[in-house]
């Protein structure tokens, strides 16, 4: 059964979402009646084998995982992936080789009640994901107009292996700034002060080439994986 755990709070009209912890941690600063679809799986096998957990498998190994663990037609609210940056970038205190995924967390429907909000994480040591927790929902607005089927999308919308194209995209721009730089996160996020829609998220964590000083950006990319409508990815 679902335990309260985590908070996710959403600001009307603007809607701004805000999550606490919840089996991992977020690196860069930037909530309907109806039943969902998408069955309730138990945690009983991997997702994905531990050694197929990291960024070169595609920037959607993450989501990937969740679609196999939930169905492609759950629908979620937001995802969070982390990738470790290895000791070029952190300066040596990483433990974790380039590119192997330390965190993947989705939000998503509780298949039990549709009116609420679950979360689970992956051990990304052995590919296996949580039991749901349940989210408690807060509203800055007028809560008694919040349907939480206006926040979510269904898995098979996101197509964040597109990213791949992306990410190519802007080697040659990013490798004039950064002496090295790797991906750190890929994300989903949910409508909010910025978007009245859901966007795919890039984040960038590098070394800049004329001083060595770590520098971090993000792009927010178009659900489709194919239009960049934010970047900032260099300083």
């Amino acid at each position: 059964m679902a335990k309260s755990v985590s908070a996710v709070t959403w600001m009307l009209p603007a809607l701004a979402l805000g999550l606490s912890a919840c089996g991992g941690s977020d690196k860069a600063a930037e909530g309907s009646p109806e039943k969902s679809d998408a069955p309730a799986k138990t945690a009983a096998a991997p997702a994905a084998a531990p050694s197929a957990l990291n960024l070169a498998a595609g920037p959607d190994v993450c989501f990937k995982a969740i679609a196999k663990h939930l169905g492609a037609d759950a629908k979620v609210a937001e995802i969070t992936s982390f990738f470790a940056e290895g000791a070029d970038i952190e300066g040596g205190s990483s433990n974790e080789p380039v590119g192997t995924m330390t965190t993947c967390k989705v939000d998503y429907q509780s298949p039990d009640d549709p009116r609420k909000l679950v979360s689970v994480s992956m051990d990304t040591k052995t590919g296996v994901f949580s039991e749901p927790q349940q989210m408690e929902i807060t509203v800055m607005g007028d809560a008694a107009s919040f349907r939480l089927e206006d926040h979510l999308i269904p898995l098979s919308k996101i197509n964040a292996a597109g990213l791949t194209a992306v990410m190519e995209a802007e080697k040659a721009k990013l490798s004039g700034i950064y002496s090295k730089y790797v991906w750190s996160g890929v994300r989903l996020e949910g409508p909010g002060a910025f978007s009245e829609v859901h966007t795919l998220r890039l984040d960038l964590n590098g070394r800049l080439a004329a001083n060595d000083i770590k520098n971090g950006g993000y792009a927010s990319v178009s659900i489709d994986g194919a239009k960049i409508t934010k970047n900032h990815l260099l300083p």
